[in-house]
């Protein structure tokens, strides 16, 4: 039996050279495993113009042309990219697993909380807005799109499939209450709390055990 597709899922406003990613395509390659790391920037408009939804049908045609539907998939994603691997494990019955990384429930109370009434009013007016793009280390502009579309996706999304939610306990940008909640939704997916912040890149050979020992069902035999 072929073994199944593994798929990292970045942030927001990163990029696929990200230090999780990074880290974690290392890691399992020590496994005999290779990580697809998709750019979620490019698309229709590109860093401007995402939105939930098209970085979904991106996954989803990736999970498509990588015969995920035969072999299965597994996904990792941290922050957005933890959000959007709920959502397609949710929608996707050849996901057989994911592990979520301070994953961005609730998204846009989160935008809601991180910017205020007025910037949202004004990103609504304006309809765009400046962020800082981490991966690219410098300001970009996100198309007010983004919030509108992100409205229209379950901010809980429900979970069948094994999961493993990893979150900074100090995490300010997405509070560790969003994942308590979800697993509290989700009875096959277990929370395991760090001491650390949003970005969690402290506590990266924790998560990596905590990870590795969740996934032993779907990595191959050591030293096979």
């Amino acid at each position: 039996m072929s073994s199944p597709f593994f798929l990292y899922l970045h942030g927001f406003a990163s990029g696929p050279t990200s230090e999780k990613a990074r880290f974690f395509a290392v890691r399992l390659a020590e496994r005999n495993v290779d990580l697809a790391v998709p750019d979620l920037n490019e698309g229709e408009g590109g860093f401007f113009g995402l939105t939930v939804t098209r970085a979904l049908r991106q996954v989803e045609e990736i999970l498509f042309r990588s015969g995920a539907r035969e072999r299965g998939a597994v996904l990792l994603g941290s922050s957005l990219g933890g959000y959007l691997a709920a959502l397609a494990a949710s929608r996707n019955p050849e996901v057989q697993a994911v592990v979520m990384m301070a994953p961005a429930f609730d998204l846009p109370a989160r935008w809601q909380h991180i910017l205020g009434n007025e910037v949202i009013a004004r990103w609504r007016s304006e309809g765009q807005l400046e962020v800082d793009h981490y991966a690219w280390k410098r300001k970009e502009a996100i198309s007010f799109a983004f919030y509108r579309d992100s409205l229209g996706h379950p901010p809980y999304p429900k979970v069948e499939c094994p999961g493993l939610v990893l979150h900074g306990v100090y995490d300010a940008e997405v509070p560790v209450g969003t994942s308590r909640k979800f697993v509290s939704l989700c009875p096959n997916v277990r929370l395991v709390e760090l001491e650390s912040d949003h970005a969690l890149v402290d506590v990266l050979d924790r998560m990596w055990e905590e990870a590795e020992a969740f996934l032993a069902p779907w990595l191959p035999a050591q030293g096979a």
